[in-house]
């Protein structure tokens, strides 16, 4: 099977039912499926097929959805490129990926005409409101649906092959692009799929962009079982999705720590009936047992569930739920899915027996087939065995429920101990006036690296920098204490959501 046959499939049983629900335009399954052949035919004449590349440049459209599945459906790979990034990133992960063409919104085809970006591909495919692009062939969506697609037959790669590359939201370094394979995804899908139990009733609002693995694997999670994906207009209005919500009726809602933690803070979540509301998703980070509570109390008819993996995982390694499972252990990201093996590793690469702390290692059908730049053996990312190296460090209990304590590389070396971030974070989230903070360690000519805290506050507190020190000397050593705390207005972000540590670290290293 591969990843376009799940459209095809529900095209054929599901065919007049709603595949996407746009803030501007919606499909049914039937609609996707003749568009995204059509796309695939044009591709094919133009002789991109399996194991040629094409990017797409595009925000949560319908133009983009079409062309995704579309690309996928030719046999060709798709290239995922972040449309928020600047010109630089964007064109370092064209030329490194080196796609055959690029499918483009017309005001993205804009910014690259004026910029006179030097790796964009000779073949487009955007819309009819596109500019004329001298030296290049363009291809419209209209003009390609438009064209016949009688008797056309084609290609199908082999399901190991790479179907998706997802370049991840670079929160330290340079993006790596994560080549994924069709087997990948829909492993990882069909765990997903089983674990919660979804049919062709449930829907989700999706409020993560599409060039992300968060906003992919949704897609394909929902064509697969048939539901309905409504598209948020974005989450830069709390009110806004929270209004979303009740207008669609959805019956999941997935979202980072910072999503759930801003509606909590920022809408009327807790005043506003979602009665359909029955499966609320936290991915991408751990929201503290405080707000897991706080959460539960605002929409205590939803389930609970958490998940944790990586892009390059495909992406999800655990689960964790629901509800009830949650409380009992609030501080786990769950046990392995199926055909996932978790091991905790030393510093020999020896593996350490349960409630100790080590680096988190994962194997299973979902581990990526490498990156684009092919240095996953290189850095390290993975082993000899063919181990994925998360970067993360945790322990597992007993039973199997993994615990984590942080990356290794946001791990503080502060007076000869290890501190994690994560520990002293859920410490302070859990003061009433905290909304969000980020913790991170700073040169420090005495203690090795200094323990700083930014805070943002909750609506209505102002904290004192003095007091919540005090707070923390509660529930922490004195070391793991931080030594400055910051009043923010808000965290740096990643667009998917991510707070980067790094970037407040450059900040206070240069001076705040």
């Amino acid at each position: 099977m591969l990843l376009p046959d799940l459209l095809i499939e529900a095209a054929e049983r599901s065919a007049d039912k709603l595949a996407a629900v746009f803030p501007k335009g919606q499909a049914t399954f039937s609609w996707l499926e003749r568009q995204s052949l059509g796309v695939a035919a044009r591709l094919n004449r133009l002789g991109i097929g399996p194991g040629a590349r094409v990017a797409i440049l595009c925000d949560n459209t319908l133009t983009g959805l079409v062309y995704y599945w579309g690309i996928l459906r030719s046999g060709a790979a798709t290239v995922d490129l972040p449309p928020n990034a600047g010109q630089a990133a964007i064109e370092a992960a064209l030329e490194e990926s080196r796609p055959r063409a690029l499918a483009v919104e017309p005001h993205h085809l804009k910014r690259i005409l004026a910029e006179g970006w030097r790796a964009c591909p000779d073949v487009l495919l955007s819309t009819a409101e596109a500019p004329a692009a001298p030296g290049r062939s363009l291809h419209t969506l209209e003009e390609i649906t438009a064209a016949s697609v009688a008797e056309v037959r084609l290609p199908r790669p082999d399901a190991s092959s790479v179907a998706m590359i997802i370049y991840t939201s670079g929160t330290t370094g340079r993006a790596k692009g994560v080549m994924l394979s069709h087997e990948n995804l829909l492993s990882n899908v069909t765990s997903w799929t089983a674990r919660l139990g979804l049919t062709e009733q449930d829907s989700l609002l999706l409020v993560a962009p599409l060039n992300y693995i968060h906003g992919r694997i949704q897609l394909l999670t929902y064509t697969k079982v048939r539901g309905t994906l409504f598209f948020s207009a974005g989450f830069q209005f709390p009110q806004v999705v929270l209004q979303e919500l009740a207008r669609h009726a959805p019956t999941g809602f997935s979202g980072m720590p910072y999503h759930f933690s801003t509606l909590l803070r920022s809408s009327k979540l807790k005043a506003t009936p979602l009665p359909r509301l029955r499966d609320l998703i936290i991915t991408g980070g751990a929201l503290p047992p405080s707000r897991l509570r706080e959460l539960q109390d605002a929409v205590p008819h939803a389930a609970l569930h958490v998940n944790y993996g990586l892009t390059e995982s495909s992406p999800r390694l655990t689960y964790h739920g629901p509800s009830h499972e949650i409380f009992a252990r609030p501080t786990s990201c769950g046990r392995a899915l199926p055909g996932v093996t978790l091991e905790i590793l030393g510093e020999d690469s020896e593996p350490l027996p349960p409630l100790t702390i080590g680096a988190v290692v994962a194997s299973g059908p979902g581990i990526m087939k490498g990156y684009v730049s092919g240095d996953e053996r290189a850095s390290g990312r993975i082993d000899a065995q063919g181990r994925l190296r998360t970067g993360d460090l945790g322990f597992l209990d007993a039973e199997g429920y993994l615990y984590l304590s942080g990356r290794s590389s946001e791990m503080i070396k502060s007076a000869g101990e290890r501190v994690f971030p994560g520990e002293i974070e859920e410490v302070l989230e859990a003061h009433p006036s905290v909304s969000e903070s980020a913790v991170f360690g700073v040169p420090d000519p005495l203690l090795g690296e200094r323990i700083v805290a930014c805070v943002v506050p909750a609506p209505g507190h102002e904290p004192s920098p003095q007091g919540l020190r005090t707070h923390c000397l509660k529930s922490l050593p004195y070391v793991r204490t931080p030594k400055e705390v910051h009043i923010v207005l808000a965290l740096p972000k990643t667009s998917s959501g991510k707070t980067t540590r790094n970037a407040l670290r450059t900040l206070f290293v240069q001076g705040p």
